[in-house]
């Protein structure tokens, strides 16, 4: 299944960013899409192949940046909403998606978190 990764928050405003399908990650889309980046059990990965580099993981709504010890909580997806920031106080919506969540978790990392 195809993951549309959209930033913005509304109508009028969003923008699609990029796509992720069977564990890749694209920038943009249809003919014109650039593989950025991999995903698989919970890992994240910038670039593809033996060039990949472990950048974060998400698990159950929760994306984070780093590996072990260092990994730091950065955002969470949820309902077709990508959001930065933890907390109620502090979470902000930064984008959409339409697809799988571990897609949405990606994306988040690679194309609206900045890290």
């Amino acid at each position: 299944m195809v993951t549309k990764i959209y930033s913005g928050t509304s109508w009028l405003s969003k923008t699609q960013v990029g796509t992720c399908e069977d564990g890749s990650i694209y920038s943009g889309d249809g003919w014109g899409k650039t593989c950025v980046g991999s995903y698989s059990n919970g890992d994240v990965y910038s670039g593809y192949g033996w060039g990949r580099t472990l950048i974060g993981s998400y698990k159950d709504g929760s994306v984070y940046y780093g590996t072990g010890w260092g990994k730091e909580l950065v955002g969470s997806y949820n309902n077709g909403r990508i959001y930065s920031g933890t907390g109620w106080l502090s979470k902000t919506q930064i984008g959409s998606y339409e697809g799988v969540e571990g897609g949405a978790a990606t994306a988040a990392l690679l194309f609206l978190l900045n890290k």
